[in-house]
């Protein structure tokens, strides 16, 4: 940031406008709900850049519902996990194994047509 108010080149600047990025000293500082400007205008556009900004958005998609199926898609890798666990090596995985007692049962049921 230069040492001196763009306006008042003998003046030190305290800050910089928000939408311009020139250093403006105090005298020169408009304090706006959006921030702090050398001008009305740059005040002005700021304030139609964030509207603009702002409508152009996309809303969330989903919102709940994403979150409820990362969470069914993370419980399904889960039980995968243990199940692939529980047949290639870790026998204490089997009494938590439900994809292998669901399979258990598709096979007896199969067996019994």
């Amino acid at each position: 940031m230069s040492k001196t108010c763009i306006n008042h080149k003998e003046v030190p600047s305290a800050t910089m406008c928000h939408q311009c990025h020139n250093p403006i000293c105090k005298s020169c500082s408009l304090v706006m709900p959006q921030g702090i400007f050398c001008s009305s205008e740059c005040g002005i556009l700021f304030r139609e850049f964030k509207e603009k900004q702002k409508a152009g958005k996309p809303k969330e998609i989903g919102g709940v519902f994403t979150k409820t199926a990362a969470a069914f898609v993370f419980t399904v890798v889960g039980f995968m996990g243990i199940h692939l666990a529980a047949t290639h090596g870790v026998p204490a995985l089997k009494r938590v194994d439900v994809f292998g007692m669901i399979l258990g049962v598709v096979e007896k049921q199969g067996a019994k047509k």
